[in-house]
């Protein structure tokens, strides 16, 4: 269960990268790539949440704590962010950086 969370966020790290490379090339992203980025990390999010659940005694408590802020900030970026819309790239790199971050997090818990 825990590698299925990894795989659906480092799925969601490409399509993320490739939202933010799009914003700095002063683009927009295609709203497929920023929908299923979403629906990735999300689905990662609610496998890692049900391993939790699951295991209440030893879980990621660090890693889940740093998802959940990453997720806040990535619904922020959706609902202020559009087509005719300046792109919040600061905002976008924190959020890359915070969902890097909890990646590590998680894979040290797994991998020790």
């Amino acid at each position: 269960m825990l590698y299925a969370s990894i795989a659906l966020f480092v799925l969601a790290a490409v399509f993320g990268a490739t939202i933010l490379i799009t914003w700095l090339n002063k683009k927009n992203a295609p709203r497929a790539v920023v929908y299923t980025h979403g629906l990735l990390a999300v689905s990662g999010l609610l496998v890692l949440l049900y391993y939790a659940f699951t295991h209440p005694t030893a879980y990621p408590k660090l890693a889940i704590g740093l998802f959940i802020i990453t997720a806040l900030g990535g619904i922020y970026m959706f609902l202020v962010s559009g087509p005719d819309k300046a792109k919040p790239i600061p905002i976008g790199g924190l959020h890359a950086l915070l969902a890097v971050s909890s990646l590590v997090t998680l894979l040290v818990f797994v991998f020790g």
